[in-house]
């Protein structure tokens, strides 16, 4: 698995949404995936949707030659603290016999980051670690 730096930041603009935090309590980030599966359609990335998972959510961008996908969610405890994190996850038959580099693509999600992040309502206290 392959992920750049995260960006975390504040924003009461993202709100929890009932039940969405039942694979892990306290975790949320729906509104964030949602939100940034808009924007990255608007901006021409095919996004295949997204799902939950246990540290929050993931946009699905693509699932083949590898997964590429941002995770999001809130920071322990909070719900107006958030990160993104773009991830490439070859398959072990990838990393075991093929050369695989998903730079590309990751840099490419990071640069979409660093366009989107700064124009969500009310964001502050940007960054990327």
């Amino acid at each position: 698995m392959s992920t750049n730096p995260q960006v975390t930041f504040q924003t009461d603009f993202f709100r929890p949404i009932d039940g969405e935090d039942e694979i892990n309590p306290g975790r949320y980030g729906k509104a964030m995936a949602q939100w940034l599966t808009e924007r990255l359609k608007e901006r021409g990335v095919a996004v295949e949707g997204i799902v939950p998972e246990d540290f929050g959510w993931v946009v699905m961008v693509s699932r083949k030659p590898f997964k590429l996908w941002l995770g999001c969610g809130n920071t322990d405890g909070s719900t107006n603290e958030w990160r993104v994190f773009p991830v490439a996850e070859a398959s072990t038959i990838q990393r075991l016999f093929r050369q695989i580099n998903p730079a590309p693509e990751i840099e490419q999600l990071r640069a979409h980051l660093a366009e989107l992040v700064p124009s969500i309502p009310g964001v502050s206290n940007v960054t990327w670690e």
